[in-house]
């Protein structure tokens, strides 16, 4: 009769945790920088906006860009707080704010 190895078991949970620990490495490094600069691309995946749209609103300076040698750069987190500052309260938030105005 054979004796069970009792590490076996944690030999088992040992390599699914490396593989764990494996695949979130490389999700992370997969990551983009959080304050990636780049152009026209970048812009159009961090707002969604089509890329006339956005010619159109650096020509108005309404959204945040550098232009250096002709070329339009956008900085991710500028993109980012923009978006945010756009933001426009629920109903929710438009009901509460009403009713402690009335107290």
């Amino acid at each position: 009769m054979e004796i069970p190895n009792p590490f076996e078991a944690l030999y088992a949970k040992l390599e699914e945790l490396s593989a764990e620990v494996r695949a979130l490495r490389k999700a992370i490094k997969e990551q983009p920088e959080r304050d990636e600069i780049g152009q026209m691309e970048l812009a159009m995946s961090v707002t969604g906006l089509a890329q006339r749209t956005i010619y159109k609103l650096t020509h108005r300076r309404m959204i945040p860009h550098r232009r250096v040698g002709g070329r339009l750069y956008f900085r991710r987190s500028e993109l980012a707080a923009w978006l945010d500052n756009g933001r426009r309260p629920t109903v929710t938030e438009m009901a509460h704010k009403a009713m402690k105005g009335h107290r």
